[in-house]
């Protein structure tokens, strides 16, 4: 566990340069391992142990030799006795080594290290080359297909928008046109309600005028008086429709009669009769011009009368 920490918390750095880009990676192997992929990071970490190996050869440091470390005992004052070292301890005396045989072991060593690491960096650094090259061409065999059909099928929407934004105008014109068509189909149809609306009014009014359902006073409680034997017009003007005329009378004569005369194309028309002291009579018409007369056949006497004459069609 603490080695695995203690990886974590190492930080790596490479620098690469391809023509005059200058690429440099710097972080912990997690953070290596995003940026260059695992296959890299394997070999990156290779580099780092065979400089781990290499690091012990090279770390010797001229460092004066210590003097031998002699271990003396003396013999006790006493003659009998003697001194036994124990088999089990090695003797602790160590020959120094001599200055020229450091100095010509550690030039050797050292160049054929250099030589190694550096020939070490020089693969290293001509695989990742190769690796990041190899990748740049592969994204871009690989993309630029993708960026051309992408452009065409821009292209074909864009064609296609058009081609509907042209058919949304004509949509739009042709529903313009059809409003237009409602607008003076509507005012159509109200007119022809108004005018159905009037013919229905009037197809009421000739209905009421065959069942003579319609009238109208042409005189009401006109008073008259005239002398005996004599005759009065009380009314002279024209119809319109076909119907009849009611004349009610109140006379002091028995001998009061009403008489109504009228001309229609071929038909002349002169009727009287006697309604006396309190009586009605009742005419037929036709449309046009008609009068109607009172009078009274007396020998004497002067006669007053009311009259009341109500046409109805």
């Amino acid at each position: 566990m603490p080695e695995k920490d203690e990886q974590k918390k190492e930080r790596s750095k490479i620098s690469l340069r391809i023509g005059e880009v200058q690429i440099e990676m710097e972080g912990t192997p997690d953070e290596i391992e995003k940026l260059m992929g695992k296959g890299l990071l394997e070999f990156t970490k290779e580099i780092q142990e065979q400089k781990k190996l290499l690091a012990p050869s090279t770390s010797i440091t001229q460092v004066p030799p210590k003097a031998p470390e002699t271990t003396m005992k003396t013999a006790e004052s006493t003659p009998k006795e003697k001194t036994i070292t124990p088999a089990a301890k090695p003797s602790t005396e160590v020959s120094a080594p001599s200055q020229s045989a450091l100095a010509i072991g550690k030039t050797p060593d050292k160049k054929l290290q250099k030589k190694t690491f550096s020939k070490t960096i020089v693969i290293a650094l001509g695989l990742i080359c190769i690796v990041l090259a190899a990748g740049l061409i592969g994204s871009i065999v690989v993309y630029m297909p993708m960026v051309s059909s992408l452009e065409a099928q821009i292209i074909e929407k864009d064609s296609t928008i058009l081609s509907l934004n042209s058919q949304i105008l004509s949509l739009n014109s042709q529903i313009a046109s059809l409003n237009s068509q409602v607008l003076s189909l509507q005012e159509s149809l109200n007119q022809t309600n108004t005018n159905i609306a009037t013919l229905q009014t009037a197809i009421s009014a000739y209905r009421s005028i065959v069942y003579l359902n319609e009238s109208q006073y042409l005189f009401s409680a006109r008073t008259i008086t005239q002398e005996a034997n004599t005759t009065t017009v009380v009314y002279e003007g024209e119809l319109v429709y076909a119907g009849y005329i009611s004349v009610g009378v109140e006379s002091n004569s028995a001998t009061t009669y009403v008489r109504v005369v009228y001309s229609y194309a071929e038909v002349n028309y002169d009727q009287s009769v006697t309604v006396g002291t309190n009586g009605a009579a009742a005419f037929p018409v036709l449309p046009g011009p008609i009068q109607i007369t009172v009078g009274n056949t007396e020998a004497n006497n002067s006669v007053t009368a009311t009259l009341t004459a109500r046409y109805r069609y």
